[in-house]
């Protein structure tokens, strides 16, 4: 053993190599190389580098498979800095490598390609390699500085010209960047193989850092924390959103992914229809939205229609819009302002979480006034688009539940193919507008699902219920109840109607429960009369058998959107031709169910 300094490379990829073995001579180190890496860096000058073949007395033997796996390169990158280690390196004339500059066989690139087989993909699984780094990795305590990323080459040079080391610090950094990419490196062979065996469908998901969030859904559940899928490129993921004010918990960073999913149905809906995104405004409440507008001209207007789709649920909401906060938005995210002439019943909106493109100073300063309120910014909300994962995940009990990413976008032309004669109706480009809004919320809210829209708003929605009676009649109850007309609204229904008509309540069964409650006085106090009034409420809605499709032609709904399915679908479409509304039947693989829990 003697006192030189030795940097072994060993690359696939050339680019770059040169520079950074040139940079580590100048530093004096001496330089052991694998056969091509070898001739490759004396083909271009560098005068120190010698062969790994010199180094093992053992040339490159079965077809270049074995060429690093001996003794006399593990034990230079093994060795502890302890007495005893030192002895046997000189007993044996190793020398310790201090810099490992290593990367892998492009297995990945191997499987991609259409014609891969097993034994195309074998070839190019490295073995020396992975050995190599990983030694380097497990021994980096004991000054050794891997390298398995061209990336880091540079920071390394920096740390040795500077300070004539590189820091335990980095050096620990880039031993984890080793296990983590032979933990991909293996995961790719492995679910290939098992893919190509037909033994098993198998996958592995790799979790970036963590980042701490306030509080979980309930305390018992703390700590609360969002871990970034490595690998994805999604411009929206919720990792990528940027806090300027407050701190975000589980169930607002839960809520505000939920609504960037359906501002992105939305504006695509859009794009495919006219080949342009309006202003775009969601208010949500526990993962369903509680408001939804848009406006061609101006959002001021789409963000008053949003808060004002349930003025009452909004409160502690989230809103997310695809436009850059400006000072006058400011003010009408922070309460109603004179100009929208809205009663709310309380000073401001109250919201917690809002997310946007940007926003102004001013804007910033207005609406972090409230403790905890938090503001999120991502540039690319304001074109948004579908998340490009191939797969959707959900936690369930010991494990996940995968399914193909959603991707069904309305397409009214499309639809109109399944219309049939007298269903379809000219309606205008404001109600086409509404269509659109109605749909994309009722397709990614809690299933069961209906939503009532009106004038480009979302005015009821009626989720997550048993059954499809039960709905509709949420829904049209929560647009009344929130002070909307729902007669010309359109609807959306997340899967088919299973009947047309029920049977209605006679006039003698009517009758028979106003003579039920015996009432002798009108009450005098108002709430004694409305107790009075919920009760003849509740005894009248056990008698009242409509279905669905009565109830929403009731209401005054003027068209909407269904999946064309169930046995009794041609007296369904029956029954809303007859009653002149403009349906858009989908094809039934076309159905919304979503969120299932």
């Amino acid at each position: 053993m003697n006192n030189k300094r030795y940097a072994l490379i060993s690359v696939y990829y050339k680019d770059g190599i040169v520079d950074f073995a040139v940079s580590l001579q100048a530093l004096g180190f001496t330089i052991v190389s694998s056969g091509g890496t070898a001739k490759h860096l004396k083909k271009n000058g560098l005068s120190n580098v010698i062969d790994a073949a010199e180094i093992t007395s053992f040339p490159p033997i079965l077809d270049h498979r074995v060429v690093t796996l001996h003794p006399k390169i593990h034990g230079g990158i093994l060795a502890k800095n302890t007495p005893e280690h030192d002895e046997e390196l000189k007993k044996y004339s190793m020398n310790r490598f201090e810099i490992i500059c290593v990367d892998l066989y492009p297995v990945e690139e191997a499987i991609a390609k259409p014609e891969a087989t097993i034994e195309s993909v074998m070839e190019l699984t490295d073995i020396g390699g992975p050995t190599m780094i990983r030694g380097a990795a497990k021994n980096h305590n004991n000054g050794v500085t891997v390298i398995c990323d061209p990336k880091d080459r540079k920071r390394v040079i920096d740390e040795l010209q500077f300070c004539g080391k590189v820091r335990e610090s980095t050096r620990a950094n880039l031993a984890e960047k080793v296990f983590s990419v032979m933990s991909k490196y293996d995961a790719a062979i492995r679910k290939y193989l098992a893919k190509t065996i037909k033994v098993q469908d198998t996958d592995t998901l790799f979790l970036g850092p963590a980042k701490e969030l306030a509080y979980a859904e309930n305390k018992d559940a703390n700590p609360a924390k969002l871990h970034p899928l490595e690998g994805n490129n999604d411009p929206l993921a919720l990792h990528r959103l940027e806090e300027i004010s407050g701190d975000p918990s589980y169930i607002s960073m839960a809520d505000t992914g939920q609504l960037i999913d359906i501002l992105c149905r939305l504006a695509e809906a859009f794009r495919l229809y006219c080949g342009r995104v309006p202003y775009i405004a969601l208010a949500g409440k526990h993962g369903n939205p509680c408001g939804a507008a848009i406006d061609w001209q101006n959002p001021v207007i789409a963000i008053r229609k949003a808060l004002n789709g349930n003025s009452v649920a909004v409160m502690g909401g989230e809103v997310v819009v695809n436009f850059p906060i400006t000072d006058e938005l400011g003010k009408e995210l922070y309460a109603p302002t004179p100009e929208s002439r809205l009663n709310i019943g309380r000073p401001n909106w109250g919201l917690d979480i809002i997310s946007a493109p940007s926003f102004s100073k001013n804007a910033i300063e207005l609406l972090g006034q409230r403790e905890k309120r938090r503001l999120l910014v991502n540039k690319y909300l304001v074109a948004p688009v579908l998340q490009s994962d191939e797969w959707e995940l959900k936690t369930v009990r010991g494990g996940f539940l995968k399914q193909k990413t959603p991707r069904f976008i309305l397409k009214i032309e499309e639809a109109q193919e399944l219309v049939g004669e007298y269903i379809w109706h000219s309606i205008s480009s404001e109600e086409i507008d509404t269509l659109f809004i109605a749909w994309a919320v009722c397709w990614r809210a809690s299933s069961n699902t209906v939503a009532l829209a009106k004038d480009r708003m979302l005015i009821g929605l009626g989720c997550g219920q048993q059954d499809r009676i039960e709905c509709v009649r949420l829904c049209i109850n929560r647009a009344s109840g929130a002070g909307h007309s729902t007669k010309g609204s359109i609807f959306a229904s997340d899967a088919f109607f299973p009947y047309p008509s029920g049977k209605l309540p006679s006039v003698k069964e009517i009758m028979s429960v106003f003579k039920s409650f015996k009432i002798k006085k009108i009450p005098t106090k108002p709430r004694q009369l409305l107790v009075l009034l919920n009760e003849f409420i509740l005894n009248f809605q056990r008698l009242d058998k409509r279905e669905g499709p009565e109830l929403l032609i009731d209401a005054g709904c003027i068209g909407g959107v269904v999946p064309a399915d169930g046995k009794n679908f041609p007296l369904v479409k029956e029954i809303f031709g007859k009653a002149g509304l403009s349906i858009v039947f989908l094809k039934k693989e076309n159905r919304g169910f979503a969120k299932h829990a």
